[in-house]
C-alpha cells in the first residue's frame, strides 16, 4: 500500500526544486545570445569598452549558469530518488531525451565555458567569439531536449506500452521530437527567457545610468538589451498565442482544469479569472467570470 503522504511530500519536493532551478534557467537562455551579440561588436569594431561590456555580462553568465547547473543536478536525481518506478516505466522514451541533452547539449556548453570566461588572453578575438556562441547554442539546445521529454509526458505520442514488459517503449522517436506540444513549449520558453534577461540587462544598466555609475558602459549594455527586448517581446506574443493553441488542440481536459471549466459551455464561454475549485460538487466556488470571453 502507497502511503499518500510520500507522495505528496514527493510531488512538493520536486515542485519546489523545479521551481528553484527556473530561476536560473531564462537568464542562461537569453543572456548567452545577447553576449555573442555584444561580442560581435567588439569584434568588428574593436573598441575595449564592448570588450569590458561582454566580460563584465560573461561573469554573471558564468554565476547563473553555476547555479542553474547544480539546481537541475539535483532536480535530475529526484527523477530516481521520488519517481523511481515512473522512471522504469517510461524510462527507454523519457530517458532518451535527456540523455541526449546531457551527452550533446549540455557537454557542449560545459566544454565551451571554461574557454569563455578564462580564455580571454589565449584565444584570438574570433576565437573566443565561436565559443560564446557555442555556449549559447549549447544552453538553447538543452533547452530542446529536456522540453522534448517535457512534451511527451504532457502528449506521449511515438511511443506504445509493451505488455510484456510492462514498459513504455519508442515506436517512432521522430514523432517524440517533434511533438507539437513540444514544439511549442520550445519556442515560447525560449522567447520568454529572452525577454527575462533583456529586463535583467535594463534594470541593471538603469541602476548605473541612475547612480552616474559606468554611463557609457550602461548606455551600451541597455542599448543591446532594449533591442534584443523588442524583438523577444514581439515574437512571445505570437509564440506564446501558439502554445494556447497547442494546449487546446492535443490537452482539452487540461486547458479545462486550469479554467476551472466543470461543463462544456456553448460558445463563447466566460472566463475564470478567480475561484476555488471543489471537487465534491464539481462546481468553482467564489468565482468571479468575465462572461463571453
Amino acid at each position: 500500500m502507497i502511503d499518500m503522504a510520500v507522495v505528496e511530500l514527493s510531488r512538493l519536493q520536486f515542485a519546489l526544486t523545479a521551481m528553484y532551478h527556473f530561476l536560473f534557467v531564462p537568464l542562461t537562455l537569453g543572456l548567452a545570445f545577447m553576449l555573442v551579440i555584444m561580442e560581435t561588436v567588439y569584434v568588428i569594431t574593436d573598441r575595449p569598452i564592448w570588450r569590458d561590456i561582454t566580460r563584465f555580462w560573461g561573469k554573471v553568465f558564468g554565476i547563473n549558469f553555476a547555479i542553474g547547473v547544480a539546481t537541475g543536478i539535483t532536480m535530475e536525481f529526484e527523477f530516481g530518488m521520488n519517481w523511481a518506478y515512473y522512471s522504469h516505466y517510461v524510462g527507454d522514451v523519457f530517458g532518451a531525451p535527456l540523455a541526449i541533452e546531457g551527452l550533446m547539449a549540455f557537454f557542449l556548453e560545459a566544454t565551451f565555458i571554461g574557454l569563455m570566461i578564462f580564455g580571454w588572453d589565449k584565444l584570438s578575438k574570433r576565437q573566443h567569439l565561436l565559443t560564446t556562441f557555442m555556449v549559447a547554442l549549447g544552453t538553447n539546445l538543452s533547452a530542446v531536449w529536456i522540453l522534448v521529454a517535457n512534451g511527451w509526458m504532457q502528449n506521449p505520442i511515438g511511443s506504445r506500452f509493451n505488455p510484456e514488459t510492462m514498459r513504455m517503449e519508442v515506436v517512432d522517436f521522430m514523432a517524440v521530437v517533434f511533438n507539437p506540444v513540444a514544439q511549442a513549449k520550445f519556442v515560447h520558453t525560449v522567447s520568454a527567457g529572452y525577454v527575462l534577461a533583456s529586463v535583467f540587462v535594463l534594470g541593471i544598466s538603469s541602476w548605473y545610468l541612475l547612480k552616474g555609475r559606468h554611463v557609457e558602459f550602461a548606455k551600451r549594455s541597455f542599448a543591446v538589451a532594449a533591442a534584443f527586448g523588442l524583438a523577444s517581446s514581439l515574437s512571445v506574443v505570437v509564440l506564446g498565442d501558439e502554445s494556447g493553441y497547442a494546449l487546446t488542440d492535443n490537452q482539452r481536459m487540461k486547458l479545462a482544469a486550469i479554467e476551472g471549466a466543470w461543463h462544456t459551455e456553448p460558445a463563447p464561454a466566460g472566463l475564470s479569472i478567480f475561484g476555488i475549485p471543489s471537487n465534491e460538487g464539481r462546481e468553482t466556488k467564489y468565482e468571479v467570470k468575465i462572461p463571453y470571453v
